[in-house]
């Protein structure tokens, strides 16, 4: 059992972040998961939230995702990502933008549909807001 884990976050539109790491943990739906090396093979679904990563020495990474799935096997890592941003990429003010408006739709709205896309848009809002500032 090694004392790092190779990690490998990827989305549609490109790789995010690869690296060696100590430690990590997800929003898994069924709550924050934690993966330390030697972890069982493990395919968990993802929720928007925020992903802990963490290398000996060093503050921990932020990572805001909003869905996906993380699968653990053969002593990696490999989480593929909806969107994924770096604590430090966001920009903060455009996600409480994003966050009134998916607000307001959920205040008017009226059809089924929109209130889970409005749903599901909140919680990426709020995904990225709360990346942003545990970094800060």
């Amino acid at each position: 059992m090694g004392k790092h884990i190779p990690l490998s976050i990827v989305t549609p539109e490109r790789p995010t972040w690869e690296g060696e790491v100590d430690a990590l943990i997800v929003p898994a739906e069924e709550g924050q998961l934690g993966i330390l090396p030697g972890h069982a093979p493990l395919l968990a679904h993802l929720r928007p939230g925020t992903v802990v990563i963490r290398q000996e020495g060093m503050e921990p990474k932020l990572l805001a995702v909003s869905g996906g799935f993380v699968e653990v096997f053969d002593g990696r890592v490999s989480l593929f990502a909806e969107t994924a941003e770096m604590a430090e990429e966001i920009d903060a003010e455009r996600a409480r933008q994003s966050a009134e408006k998916a607000k307001a739709a959920l205040k008017h709205g009226s059809e089924e549909k929109l209130d889970s896309a409005a749903v599901a848009a909140l919680e990426r809002a709020l995904a990225r807001l709360r990346a942003y500032e545990a970094a800060s």
